[in-house]
């Protein structure tokens, strides 16, 4: 649970979901950016949404057996002070292997580095002065 030291509003995924995913297998469904205005200096902003799927085993042993989906959220961050962006591949479905927050120092001042590694699609890293969950959407599930 350290890595949410982090994460302004992380109790908002530990709500819905029980606990703080890896975000394995979970897809970017957008990432926004936008810049200071001239008069404020530092306030460089990123937005991420991503899907996460919870699963649970259904028949377990069986020849019936899968993974059935039993919670489906969009998690919002929203990323203060960005600097040091790197993002590639971004694509129609955007699968990722993890999302790593760390404490660093840039130019000797803290931040937190953000990593998105990819599976297949947008990956890539951020350094930023915060991080928060914006907010936690429950998805109905087909």
């Amino acid at each position: 649970m350290e890595i949410t030291k982090h994460i302004e509003g992380f109790e908002k995924v530990l709500a819905v979901l029980g606990f703080w995913p890896s975000f394995h297998d979970a897809e970017i469904i957008s990432f926004a950016l936008s810049r200071a205005l001239p008069l404020e200096v530092g306030v460089s902003v990123a937005k991420l949404t991503v899907h996460v799927r919870q699963y649970a085993e259904v028949g377990a042993g069986t020849a019936e057996y899968e993974l059935a989906i039993v919670k489906s959220v969009l998690v919002n961050f929203i990323f203060k002070g960005v600097s040091d962006l790197s993002l590639s591949e971004f694509n129609h479905q955007n699968v990722i292997n993890s999302i790593t927050f760390t404490d660093v120092k840039l130019n000797g001042a803290p931040v937190i580095s953000v990593d998105i590694e990819s599976i297949w699609g947008l990956g890539g890293s951020l350094q930023c002065s915060s991080v928060t969950v914006d907010s936690v959407e429950e998805l109905t599930i087909a």
